[in-house]
């Protein structure tokens, strides 16, 4: 993770380099990837690996007080050039003004720990479920457009695409 160390020596190295082998290998093998992590840096290397894999993901992060659900963007392209272009939506990071750091340095023990809010991890957690529903349902599944304005977002058998 940015921020922190793989360790001085070359067996942390080795681990290291066999645990992001593994990661990517998970990524691959899977339609979808949901990142759950209680971290902003955990949530990078994943978040990057996905997007070279064009693989669906959803980011699920809570805040001190708040929390955040999104999809992380592929090329709409990928589904039907003709009318999408290029178009990608962003990533969890595209979005953000803070580069990856250690993010759990100097803070309470109640601003790092996420489980110290129940409520809000059953709530976003099933924003994501009925996100992921609401692709799934689309012909384009993740290639799906982003809703531009109240007038002009594609929908599914569901409704609105969230």
């Amino acid at each position: 993770m940015p921020g922190h160390s793989a360790g001085g020596t070359e067996e942390a190295r080795e681990e290291t380099f066999k645990s992001q082998k593994l990661l990517t290998e998970l990524i691959e093998r899977h339609d979808i990837v949901f990142l759950l992590m209680d971290s902003r840096e955990s949530r990078w290397l994943p978040a990057v690996i996905s997007n070279v894999l064009n693989k669906m993901c959803i980011t699920v992060a809570l805040g001190f007080d708040t929390y955040v659900v999104m999809r992380h963007g592929i090329p709409a392209a990928i589904h039907d050039p003709a009318k999408h272009g290029n178009a990608r939506l962003g990533c969890y990071f595209c979005n953000d003004v803070v580069a990856p750091r250690n993010s759990l340095r100097d803070r309470t023990l109640d601003q790092q720990c996420t489980v110290s809010r129940p409520a809000l991890c059953c709530i976003a957690s099933s924003q994501a479920v009925e996100l992921t529903t609401s692709l799934l349902q689309h012909p384009l599944k993740q290639g799906a457009r982003a809703q531009e304005n109240m007038y002009d977002c594609d929908r599914t058998c569901l409704g609105i695409l969230p």
